[in-house]
């Protein structure tokens, strides 16, 4: 049976404070554990925004762009109650802001791509069809630098507030201007982080280290991980080939493997004297070069499997019990692992080795940002609702996602809540990969390629691009700076 997460009890004290404003929001399932994490809040928890007492938009209808598949509307739109905890607090933050505003939140959903495209032609027509904007990153970035979001920092948001993580704050900021945000107010900032899975029988089986300890001791490293990995293999169909019906230590999809560039410490841009992001020297160095190198012998043994056409194989592989590791999102637990009997657990990202001493992990791609069109009606509103969004869903919002999927359905012990802490606060956001789009995606798909083809020759493939990498890098900082 699985057990609690009793480790982030704390954040499931949040649950039940004082809404933004004057209300009192409550979520609608899971009652008695948010009253119970309530009742034994400390009051210095009960954090407001600073929003005007005053602020009424007098019935209006809020106009919020999102896009339209299933786990992205439950980030931002709830139709209806219907038991399932993360949708209905949701739908009662949604209730509570709109109670606060006088307001009616109305969101404009559909194909991201078109919506996209359609956000961009609404601001450069001036047809003032949004009031809030959020969207993948791949789009938001690259719209930020066409012009179609407004400097948030002139707005009235106090992102010194927790549900603004400082770190994507500093990293996206240029010239003191920032276009876009996210925390709290998206449940997508906890279903892409990265972690590694491992499956505790197979550990067993092989009489293997014990991966929480291997973290708690700092000796999680890329090697051990490899090491780990070794004799592992079983050709389960007999044809004398490595395929997806053999048995591996460790496998993956080629997409994830950038959390291991990240892991190592390595970033592709970094902030100069001036104060502005330039290329990284982590991006051309001989640590890169041998992160490279280690996972592609790696994948070259029998050792592990590198998936590079469907996620469904790699998931499959892990979830039918034929591999012991595996790194993916936390939505692995949540969209394939819920229903089954395995038993597993989850660890950070390992460390390039052990002299490096924090764990670093990245968000994968599809995480929201929010941002304020520069066309927006009523800016400033625009900004209050969006705080009270952010906050409401620091208190209701993210407790009913922790205590119900991570607490409960997603963990089969109680070391998983202090690893997910880890991996939380591990968490680094780098400008190059959030407005990667603007940069023909080099940041990202060189190495992932170079992983994927075999080539180890990183110095030639840094020298082939890092001019080119470079003035794109400028020229998008010159364009956010409006300098």
């Amino acid at each position: 049976m699985k057990k609690t997460m009793s480790l982030l009890l704390l954040i499931s004290m949040l649950a039940g404070m004082t809404a933004c404003g004057n209300s009192v929001g409550e979520t609608t399932a899971d009652t008695s554990a948010d009253t119970a994490a309530a009742e034994t809040a400390p009051a210095d928890t009960a954090l407001k925004p600073d929003i005007p007492e005053d602020a009424d938009l007098k019935g209006y209808n809020f106009r919020v762009f999102t896009r339209d598949t299933d786990h992205h509307i439950k980030e931002v739109y709830a139709l209806e109650l219907t038991g399932e905890v993360v949708n209905d607090a949701v739908y009662q933050r949604n209730l509570d802001v709109e109670d606060r505003f006088n307001a009616v939140i109305v969101h404009n959903h559909g194909a991201e791509e078109q919506l996209a495209m359609d956000i961009r032609n609404s601001v450069m027509s001036g047809n003032d069809e949004y009031d809030l904007y959020l969207g993948h990153t791949m789009y938001t970035g690259k719209y930020a630098v066409q012009g179609i979001f407004r400097n948030i920092r002139e707005l009235d948001i106090d992102f010194t507030k927790p549900w603004w993580p400082s770190s994507l704050q500093n990293e996206a900021t240029v010239a003191g201007k920032l276009y876009f945000c996210s925390g709290d107010i998206s449940t997508y900032m906890i279903y892409y982080l990265y972690g590694m899975y491992f499956n505790k029988q197979l550990i067993s089986d092989y009489s293997l280290d014990n991966p929480y300890n291997l973290v708690k001791e700092g000796t999680w490293t890329l090697d051990k991980l490899m090491s780990m990995s070794e004799g592992i293999y079983v050709d389960a169909n007999g044809n004398g080939t490595k395929d997806l019906a053999d048995i591996y230590g460790f496998e993956t999809h080629s997409t994830y493997v950038d959390p291991f560039y990240f892991g190592s410490g390595l970033r592709t841009t970094t902030v100069a004297e001036d104060g502005l992001p330039v290329l990284s020297d982590d991006f051309g160095s001989e640590k890169t070069h041998d992160v490279l190198v280690k996972l592609v012998e790696f994948f070259n043994t029998n050792d592990a499997w590198l998936e590079t056409s469907s996620y469904d194989n790699a998931n499959n592989l892990f979830k039918e019990g034929r591999a012991i590791f595996i790194d993916h999102e936390f939505t692995l637990a949540i969209n394939h692992l819920r229903n089954t009997e395995m038993d597993y657990g989850i660890v950070p990202i390992p460390k390039y080795d052990e002299a490096q001493t924090e764990y670093y992990t990245v968000m994968s791609f599809p995480y929201s940002l929010y941002g304020v069109p520069i066309d927006a009606k009523n800016p400033d509103m625009s900004a209050a609702v969006m705080e009270c969004l952010a906050s409401e869903s620091y208190r209701q919002v993210s407790p009913a996602l922790f205590e119900t999927g991570f607490k409960v359905k997603y963990a089969t012990d109680n070391e998983s809540a202090e690893m997910f802490d880890i991996i939380r606060e591990s968490v680094v956001f780098d400008f190059g990969r959030i407005f990667n789009d603007n940069f023909s995606s080099k940041t990202y798909s060189l190495f992932r390629s170079a992983v994927v083809s075999g080539d180890t020759n990183w110095a030639s493939i840094y020298n082939a691009n890092a001019k080119s990498l470079s003035k794109m890098i400028a020229k998008v900082v010159e364009t956010l700076a409006g300098e």
